[in-house]
């Protein structure tokens, strides 16, 4: 978003990606799983998105395991992701004012919602017309989705327990939109789409960047380090070559980190200088703390009205055409700190039927009990917010080398007492939703939670506030200690929220380089 916006307003921007563009020809998106076997057993692999973890190693503590999801390449993990596209409110912006917990952000919505405008009109993000305290709604969302069987149940079921669930948002074209295709509904995102009907960076950002003639993008160069020069400001950056593991420098005027969250912080901790001891910018030992994420767990149930009944085509979007949207914070005071909402997505009719493994039987009974409950599946996925903590957090002193010489990150996560308060009434609004559509719901266990970083919403570890004790950056992702040095992905982030982080990281994105593109045009950087 920063070399897209910067390079259309004539400054030059070098991108340093330590991938290289994925063939959108070779992707597998429509590939059926008995093709999918007929190929892998000819030794033909689909692309590899997710970075090996042997490639580039992280390390968590012992009892307390982290899954860091990274896609190394052009336009990284927007290939393959959720595409839920959610506005903060001020119910996250101001959080910390009403809780005590922790800093507010030192923005409100008001400073953000014009860039959520420009966003939107941008990528193209489908959704309804729904507006609520927890989720500003939006005049410039393309067509929602129709909604599947099972998800119309739900609704109705969440209705009469007083929750609403209204349309997803999401980045995805649901019509013709400014020369992208519209989704054609064959549910395999996860593959990567291979017509760019969904919003990913490369083709929507760096693709049209590379034409204005203002920015490079050098692949396959592995970020290690900031530079700073003699006056303290951000004087380049060191990076090494995937393939030779030659080490190169380039220069720079200002200095903008956007390597996801975790690769940001490690970047930024990694920078040190006789000037810059604890990492660049970090004088304050904010960097690197605070980190957060979402707890969420999935609960399965089969809906009677739609048991035996003749399958549907139920791929859609991929994913959930519903939402819920926070609403604990209203009505009765709760014994835990902020608030979750819900996704959807597997009900219905989908690519594959995983529940048969939980289905007592065998032979021709149980083939006839999978085709029964096949169209009558219905799914939810609760998320709450994990409150910021300075031990939760992200460090490189003493851990090993990785194979260019450069610390790697531990990662240290617990979710504290207050999630499992949160999770235990998570627990209970699900049930009570699904047994509002008579379910049948599939065994869970109680409690159970999701591996600490399985939603993929990294925060806060280079969080923006007012004071520089307590925060990394300003309002506008700028450093407070080092003026040309920006972050703009979700470790700027001073809290985690209930949602999805794209479409705010985009906007502050998008709010930080205008800001970027005046300081340089006053000489001021």
């Amino acid at each position: 978003m920063v070399a897209w916006n910067l390079a259309r307003r004539g400054i030059n921007v070098l991108v340093l990606d330590a991938g290289q563009k994925f063939a959108r020809s070779k992707f597998w998106t429509h590939v059926k799983p008995w093709e999918w076997r007929e190929r892998v057993e000819r030794g033909e692999h689909p692309p590899q998105f997710e970075l090996d973890r042997k490639e580039e190693p992280y390390i968590y503590t012992k009892d307390q395991p982290f899954d860091l999801v990274r896609v190394w390449g052009r336009g990284g993990r927007t290939n393959i992701w959720g595409r839920v596209s959610l506005r903060y409110s001020d119910l996250d912006f101001a959080s910390a004012e009403r809780d005590g917990w922790e800093i507010p952000w030192p923005i409100r919505y008001k400073d953000i919602a014009p860039y959520y405008d420009k966003v939107e009109q941008l990528i193209g993000v489908c959704g309804g017309t729904d507006d609520q305290d927890s989720l500003p709604g939006s005049k410039f969302h393309l067509p929602a989705p129709n909604l599947r069987c099972g998800e119309v149940l739900l609704k109705k079921a969440a209705a009469s327990q007083g929750i609403s669930v209204v349309s997803v948002r999401r980045a995805v074209e649901t019509k013709p939109y400014k020369g992208h295709n519209p989704c054609h509904y064959c549910g395999a995102c996860g593959r990567g789409c291979d017509v760019s009907a969904f919003f990913n960076s490369s083709d929507y950002l760096i693709e049209p960047a590379l034409k204005t003639g203002k920015v490079t993008v050098i692949d396959n160069a592995v970020v290690a380090r900031v530079l700073d020069g003699d006056d303290g400001r951000a004087s380049g950056v060191q990076y090494f070559d995937r393939i030779t593991k030659r080490e190169h420098k380039v220069k720079a005027r200002v200095v903008v980190v956007a390597a996801a969250c975790i690769d940001s912080t490690r970047i930024l901790l990694n920078s040190k200088s006789k000037r810059y001891p604890n990492g660049i910018g970090n004088s304050s030992d904010v960097i690197g703390r605070y980190l957060s994420e979402q707890i969420r767990f999935h609960m399965y149930g089969f809906v009677p009205e739609l048991m035996g009944t003749a399958t549907q085509n139920d791929d859609g979007i991929g994913g959930e055409h519903i939402y819920m949207p926070r609403f604990n914070h209203r009505g009765k005071k709760r014994d835990y700190l902020r608030g979750y909402g819900s996704q959807f997505w597997g009900s219905g009719a989908q690519m594959s039927a995983s529940f048969a493994n939980n289905l007592p039987g065998f032979g021709k009974t149980f083939k006839e009990s999978v085709k029964q409950r096949y169209p009558a599946l219905v799914a939810m996925h609760p998320y709450g917010e994990v409150l910021p903590r300075a031990e939760n957090r992200v460090s490189v002193e003493g851990t090993p080398l990785d194979r260019y010489g450069v610390p790697i990150a531990r990662i240290e996560y617990k979710i504290g007492e207050n999630e499992h308060r949160m999770a235990k009434e998570m627990y209970d609004m699900a049930e009570e939703v699904l047994h509002a559509a008579k379910a049948e719901i599939l065994p869970f266990e109680r409690g159970h939670l999701d591996v600490a970083g399985s939603a993929i919403h990294e925060h806060g570890t280079c969080r923006m506030g007012t004071d520089p004790k307590r925060s990394a950056l300003n309002g506008f992702c700028q450093s407070h200690e080092v003026k040309n040095l920006f972050v703009v992905d979700g470790a700027a982030f001073t809290t985690a929220s209930e949602k999805n982080p794209t479409l705010t990281i985009l906007a502050l994105s998008w709010r930080a380089s205008d800001y970027l593109a005046e300081e340089m045009r006053a000489a001021r950087l």
